[in-house]
């Protein structure tokens, strides 16, 4: 498997046809959205406190997040990895650091 590549062509998760990104939606399982909850998020995070939500729902993670794409434009399924920005929905004062 291929790691993600910056200076690869990649599109944003909303600009994948329907099928892609309901591969996507499948494959990467450690995304916290209010849609997604992965096991790792069940724990506590600093403080005792529960991990803040990452991303609204998995509608906005897919506006957030890159993947990889061949030089047709399709999802490049050799690669295993993607690039988020997280919204930070309930707690905007995570989204500067």
């Amino acid at each position: 498997m291929a790691h993600y590549n910056y200076n690869k062509p990649s599109k944003l998760g909303s600009e994948l046809t329907i099928e892609e990104q309901r591969y996507v939606l499948a494959a990467y399982v450690h995304r916290f959205t209010g849609d997604h909850k992965p096991a790792w998020a069940c724990e506590e995070w600093k403080d005792g406190q529960p991990y803040p939500l990452q991303f609204k729902d998995d509608k906005d993670w897919l506006a957030n997040t890159r993947f990889q794409t061949n030089k047709a434009g399709s999802l490049d399924s050799r690669c295993n990895e993607c690039h988020s920005v997280p919204t930070w929905p309930n707690n905007s004062e995570l989204a500067s650091k």
